[in-house]
């Protein structure tokens, strides 16, 4: 097996938890900025919300919309739904910097997450963090959960406006941290952004298919479905 020495690691999702933190800051949102006056059933929209925003992702991954508008739209979206007003995105500006906001301050980690962790620090690997996430949101993460101290490095596509699974993306990422393709792997939960950028750009790859979603294309070198089997691994 290749010895790898630099282990990138995507962080929505793979090992901070997204899903659980999202859902949490989506209805203190939705509580604390009054949103049941406008959607007076909580579940409908935040399903709509939901369905709107993986959407949005998915055109944002590919480079088809830019950032500015993918976090409005998802709001904005919402609110012509129900025909709110909605006057210069005012609303839909709150609710986005709201949401972020009380994201960025949710601490719940992936399971294993810090196992995981301690063992590729102990082990002696270069620990870096490779990201579509946004700028503003990522680094207080990692503060709020704990986990900042691990990491020599985030990249952000926001740093360069590019996004995973652009090789751009990651040629950018090893010329930062003075790594080589040869001996870097990527961990990560997105098959298309995470995987397959990966693939095309010589890095080593574990699928973490959590919600055992499968794969598009080529198969990863190694695809897992849950954390501690990367100690297996590596």
């Amino acid at each position: 097996m290749t010895h790898y020495r630099n282990i990138f690691i995507d962080l929505d999702d793979t090992i901070w938890d997204f899903t659980a933190n999202s859902h949490v800051s989506l209805e203190i949102m939705y509580r604390d900025l009054n949103i049941a006056h406008i959607y007076p059933n909580y579940k409908a929209f935040s399903n709509a919300y939901y369905t709107k925003n993986s959407e949005l992702w998915a055109l944002y991954h590919h480079g088809k919309i830019e950032k500015d508008f993918l976090i409005i739209e998802r709001y904005a979206h919402l609110l012509r739904e129900v025909q709110h007003p909605n006057p210069d995105n005012r609303l839909a500006q709150q609710m986005n910097e709201y949401y972020l906001d009380t994201l960025a301050r949710q601490t719940q980690l992936v399971p294993y997450a810090i196992e995981l962790l301690d063992y590729l620090t102990t082990k002696g690997y270069n620990l870096y963090i490779i990201s579509n996430g946004f700028i503003e949101v990522q680094h207080k993460k990692l503060e709020s959960a704990g986990i900042g101290h691990y990491i020599k490095r985030m990249v952000l596509s926001d740093e360069i406006g590019i996004n995973k699974p652009d090789r751009r993306l990651f040629d950018y990422a090893l010329e930062v941290t003075n790594s080589q393709a040869a001996d870097t792997l990527l961990i990560g939960d997105n098959y298309d952004a995470d995987i397959l950028g990966a693939m095309q750009a010589g890095w080593g790859q574990i699928y973490f298919d959590r919600h055992h979603r499968g794969i598009t294309a080529q198969e990863p070198q190694h695809t897992i479905h849950c954390l501690k089997e990367v100690m297996e691994i590596l």
